[in-house]
């Protein structure tokens, strides 16, 4: 869903592109990205997915997690007012690859140390949020997603201000921002966030950087895959609608807390972030963290990641008198419950200024009544009492 504000912003951005782009000198700059990913698991009953971001596939290596590119188009309208446009294609929770308008926004420099932006931008919910999709950008094959799948709500529909200045030798910006997002869901559901805002706090000295960050919202969450229709089918039948309610619907409330850091001094590089997320319904309640180091020789990066996620609390709880659909509701709890721990071993190779080549093999091990990161080949029968999987990670990531 699009609001109006982004549809306005967008055909702005459109109507300009043309002319300026058609040989004429003009301040338009073009960049791009792409990722060519593969992700292989050891388990032929399980398929790796990023939830919502792309949909459960069949193969085995799985092309879709990770692979995904982008054009970008940055344009200056004066002195102190540029707008740009990112497209992304991907695979979506619904299996396509349309091409996505990640950023479409006017962004306008108030003063020196102050600048607003207007339309599409990206929720700074995590400390590494703008490089979400540019893997070109991250150590890694993808950002951990012990971490990063607490929250795939990416795009903001809205306005944020970027304040940004110097106290003494550290760099400090502010980052306040409101709107809304949507993202689809697999099969066929959505979720959307309204009444959004949040405040993101950075500040780096030396080669150290830090991330603090809050964002809350009002949700509406609407599952419908099979195992939530058959779910809600029986519950409805036994007369305990009210359960429902509480795993799907559009009158949640959630927020989203983050801090993160990172080190690098030219030869070591450390990573580490801390998330929570609550949900009041519709979704569970749950934190993670991840832990990096990385060490540089020449072109090659070896690293290490450590990383865990732990449910604080289920979507929802109920007593149910019927033993099969008591068993049903606990089997959807378990499937939207990704707490797992992992230990990854990589390797990242800079062959040349504008592309790399990553490897990972992470060893996972998924909570009991979950399913972490993974998707059973038949999610009606899937046994989720944890896991030990084996993932296997390839990427070639381009900048241009």
């Amino acid at each position: 869903m699009k609001t109006p504000l982004f549809r306005l912003l967008l055909a702005l951005m459109l109507s300009i592109l043309p002319p300026l782009a058609s040989g004429q000198a003009s301040p338009l700059q073009f960049s791009g990205f792409a990722t060519l990913g593969s992700v292989w698991v050891s388990d032929d009953n399980l398929r790796f997915v990023r939830d919502g971001i792309n949909h459960p596939g069949n193969e085995n290596p799985d092309f879709s997690p990770d692979t995904v590119a982008g054009l970008q188009a940055n344009l200056r309208l004066g002195d102190t007012t540029r707008a740009v446009l990112q497209i992304v294609s991907r695979e979506t929770p619904h299996g396509d690859y349309t091409p996505h308008p990640t950023l479409a926004f006017l962004g306008h420099t108030l003063t020196p140390a102050l600048t607003v932006r207007a339309g599409r931008m990206r929720i700074p919910f995590f400390m590494l949020s703008d490089s979400i999709d540019i893997n070109y950008a991250n150590l890694w094959v993808r950002p951990p997603v012990e971490v990063y799948g607490l929250n795939p709500f990416a795009d903001l529909d809205g306005i944020d201000f970027l304040y940004r200045t110097r106290i003494g030798r550290i760099d400090l910006e502010l980052h306040p921002y409101a709107g809304s997002s949507s993202i689809p869901l697999y099969d066929n559901g959505a979720s959307d966030l309204r009444g959004l805002f949040g405040l993101n706090i950075a500040a780096a000295y030396d080669g150290l950087s830090i991330h603090l960050g809050h964002g809350q919202a009002r949700i509406a969450l609407f599952w419908d895959d099979e195992l939530f229709r058959l779910l809600a089918g029986a519950l409805h039948a036994a007369g305990l609608d009210s359960v429902t309610s509480r795993l799907s619907g559009d009158s949640g409330y959630a927020r989203f807390d983050s801090a993160g850091f990172q080190w690098d001094n030219g030869d070591w590089r450390v990573i580490g972030e801390y998330v929570k997320r609550q949900n009041t319904r519709y979704a569970n309640s749950a934190h993670g963290w991840y832990l990096t180091v990385g060490h540089r020789f020449g072109a090659v990066t070896p690293f290490l990641t450590f990383a865990r996620q732990k449910e604080d609390s289920p979507v929802a709880q109920a007593q149910i008198p019927y033993p099969a659909l008591a068993a049903a509701f606990n089997a959807f709890l378990a499937s939207r419950n990704l707490a797992q721990d992992s230990a990854t071993i990589g390797l990242r190779w800079d062959f040349s200024s504008t592309a790399a080549l990553k490897t990972e093999f992470m060893h996972v091990r998924t909570d009991s009544n979950a399913k972490g990161t993974f998707f059973p080949s038949d999610p009606l029968t899937a046994d989720l009492h944890g896991q030990t999987v084996n993932v296997l990670s390839l990427s070639l990531d381009l900048t241009f």
